[in-house]
């Protein structure tokens, strides 16, 4: 009786361990959720730099790259002006190389933030005052375009 007793014990045990595991199933095109942009200003109230900052998913673990030369996250400037919305990918291009987030585990499931500076100045079209908006996607190694996010929209003020 009492070997039954601690039998159950042990299997009850580590059924309750075993659902406390978490076991996240993402799906493999990435998906992106945005959470913050900030803009920085110098002393005599200029905008010096921007942080953009969003979390993603991926289900199989191929965000970024082991060459720095692959552009991989890419963000898009865009001006309101009334109804109609401009891109501007001449004035501000904004490339950049996410390094290699494959984890070394079996499961490759991957979750995290990634935070972008926009650095130099200009982060905006001064030659407007249209209110202005960054949008941003990025593409994983097996060519999955991810959701695109974006700022609100923005003055310039």
């Amino acid at each position: 009786m009492i070997l039954k007793a601690k039998i159950l014990l042990i299997i009850g045990s580590a059924i309750c361990l075993l659902s406390c595991i978490k076991d996240d199933d993402f799906d493999i095109v990435p998906i992106l959720d945005f959470e913050e942009y900030i803009v920085f200003e110098n002393i005599d109230d200029t905008a010096d730099s921007a942080l953009f900052k969003f979390l993603f998913t991926d289900g199989d673990g191929d965000i970024g790259s082991t060459d720095s030369t692959v552009f991989n996250c890419f963000l898009l400037y865009e001006e309101k002006n009334g109804d109609s919305i401009a891109t501007f990918p001449e004035i501000m291009p904004r490339e950049y190389s996410l390094p290699n987030l494959t984890p070394n585990a079996q499961d490759k499931n991957i979750e995290g933030s990634i935070s972008l500076i926009l650095k130099p100045a200009p982060i905006y079209n001064f030659s407007s005052d249209s209110a202005y908006r960054y949008r941003c996607y990025i593409i994983d190694r097996a060519g999955n375009k991810s959701n695109i996010i974006s700022t609100g929209w923005n003055s310039k003020d």
